[in-house]
C-alpha cells in the first residue's frame, strides 16, 4: 500500500495555525488538512486556493499543492514528470519512501506499472465483473431488507461498509470463517492511507500488514493449481508461472485491492446518500428516471469524492503558473478541489445528476487511474437502486453528520436515517 506523506507532530496545533496565517498573508490562501473546519468542509478552502494560490507551497506538508482541474489532470497523466516512484524524492520532501512491506503497483511507473497492471486487469475483466453481479445485487437486497425491518439505521455501519466488505471478500473467495478478522485488519491497515496517523496507529497498521501478508502468502500457495476465477487464484496462477509477477508483488496487490477498494466504495455510498438527502430534487429525479443511475453515481463521485488527494514526486525542474518546482519535490494533487473547479464545471458546488462536461478525477487519471472504478460504480448503483425502489422515505435522524478525521479519505463516521418502505 502506498505510504502517504505524514504531517510531523510539530506542525500540529498552534504551530500549524501560525504557518497558515503566514501563508494566507503572503499567498492569499493556506491549506491545513488538520483543521477541523477543513475536515468537515474543505471546499471553501479549496476555492480560495484555486483563486489565490493554485500552485501552493505548503510548509506543513513540505510539498506543493495543486488545486485546479487542468493542473491536476496534467500531473496525473504525465508520469514522466510527475512520478509515483518514491526513489525520485529529495531527502527534504515530506513524501516518505515505502516501508519494507509497502511495495505496490501504486509506487511504480511504466514499464513496471504496465507489467503489474496487465496482471491485475484480469481480476477486473468484464467477465469477472459480470460474475460478481449476482453477489452485488444479493448483498444490496439483503442490506436494504434489513434496513426496512429496523426502521432507523446507520447508513454507514449497516449498509455502506458491509456492502463493500462483502463484495471484496467474495471477489477474493475469502473463507467465511475469516470475515470477522478481515474487518479488523481492514480498519487497522487503512490508517496508512492517512497523513495524520499517530505512531501507535502506524505501528498497528504495519502489524496488520504483516498478518495480512502471511495470510495471502498461504492462500496464494494453496491456490496455485486452482482454476477458479477469484482474485487470489488468478494472481496465484501468475506467481506459479513466475514470469509476470512475484509472490511479494501479488501479496501487496491483494492488500491494495482489499483495503483501498473497501474504503473507496464505502465512502462513495455514504457521501452519495448525504448528497442526495441535501438535494432532494435530485433524489426525486433519480426515483423518476432510474436510467440516470450511472450518471448519478459519477456526479456523486465528483461532488464529494471519497478520495480527496493523490501524490506525486517531481522528476524534473519545472515552472507551473510561475512557481518553480524542483526535482524531488513532493506534489499533492487535490482531486477534491479539481472536481469543484468552477472553470471546469458549471455550478460546481451543486449536485446535478444531468451534468454534462469533463470527467471527474475521483478515480485518478492516466495510467494510474483506479482499476477497480467500475466495480465501485456497480456496487453503489446496486445499493442506490434497491434503496430507491424499496424505500419511500429516507431522512436524517439525529444531529448533523460528521466526517471522520481524515485528510486523504473523505467519509462520514455515521449517517443515521429513518427509513420507511413503500
Amino acid at each position: 500500500m502506498r505510504r502517504r506523506p505524514r504531517i510531523p507532530e510539530g506542525w500540529r496545533g498552534t504551530a500549524a495555525r501560525s504557518v497558515c496565517l503566514w501563508e494566507t498573508a503572503t499567498r492569499g490562501a493556506s491549506y491545513n488538512p488538520l483543521s477541523e473546519r477543513v475536515i468537515q468542509n474543505p471546499y471553501r478552502t479549496y476555492a480560495r486556493l484555486r483563486r489565490y494560490s493554485p500552485v501552493h507551497r505548503s510548509a506543513i506538508l513540505g510539498s506543493w499543492v495543486l488545486t485546479r482541474y487542468e493542473d491536476v489532470v496534467t500531473a496525473a497523466k504525465d508520469y514522466e514528470r510527475f512520478s509515483n516512484d518514491p526513489r525520485w524524492r529529495r531527502a527534504t520532501t515530506s513524501v516518505l519512501p515505502p516501508a519494507p512491506d509497502d511495495y505496490s503497483i501504486l509506487l511504480v511507473d511504466p514499464p513496471e506499472h504496465t507489467r503489474l497492471r496487465k496482471v491485475v486487469a484480469e481480476v477486473f475483466s468484464r467477465t469477472q465483473l459480470k460474475a460478481l453481479n449476482e453477489t452485488i445485487e444479493d448483498t444490496a437486497r439483503q442490506l436494504i431488507g434489513q434496513a426496512i425491518r429496523r426502521g432507523t439505521i446507520d447508513w454507514i455501519g449497516d449498509v455502506a461498509a458491509p456492502a463493500s466488505m462483502r463484495v471484496m471478500l467474495s471477489m477474493m473467495a475469502i473463507p467465511e470463517s475469516d470475515h470477522e478478522q478481515w474487518e479488523f485488519w481492514s480498519r487497522d491497515r487503512a490508517r496508512l492511507l492517512e497523513m495524520i496517523a499517530t505512531r501507535q496507529q502506524r505501528k498497528t497498521a504495519h502489524l496488520a500488514g504483516a498478518e495480512i501478508q502471511r495470510y495471502f502468502e498461504r492462500l496464494l500457495h494453496d491456490r496455485m493449481q486452482s482454476t477458479e476465477p477469484d482474485a487470489i487464484s488468478v494472481l496465484a496462477r501468475h506467481t506459479a508461472q513466475g514470469d509476470r509477477i512475484s509472490a511479494a508483488e501479488a501479496c501487496d496487490m491483494l492488500m491494495v485491492l482489499m483495503i483501498a477498494g473497501n474504503e473507496t466504495t464505502t465512502n462513495l455510498i455514504g457521501n452519495g446518500m448525504l448528497a442526495l438527502l441535501r438535494h432532494p430534487e435530485q433524489m426525486q429525479l433519480l426515483r423518476d428516471e432510474p436510467s440516470r443511475m450511472r450518471d448519478a453515481i459519477n456526479e456523486m463521485l465528483r461532488y464529494d469524492s471519497p478520495v480527496q488527494t493523490d501524490f506525486r514526486i517531481a522528476r524534473a525542474d519545472m515552472t507551473l503558473r510561475g512557481r518553480k518546482i524542483r526535482t524531488g519535490d513532493g506534489v499533492i494533487l487535490l482531486t477534491g478541489s479539481a472536481n469543484r473547479d468552477e472553470t471546469a464545471f458549471e455550478n460546481a458546488d451543486t449536485l446535478d445528476i444531468t451534468r454534462k462536461g469533463p470527467r471527474h478525477v475521483s478515480f485518478g487519471h492516466g495510467v494510474h487511474q483506479c482499476i477497480g472504478a467500475e466495480l465501485a460504480r456497480m456496487e453503489a448503483s446496486a445499493i442506490f437502486t434497491e434503496a430507491l425502489r424499496k424505500l419511500a422515505t429516507m431522512e436524517l435522524a439525529g444531529g448533523e453528520p460528521r466526517y471522520r478525521t481524515s485528510t486523504v479519505i473523505r467519509g462520514l463516521s455515521s449517517l443515521h436515517l429513518r427509513v420507511k418502505p413503500h
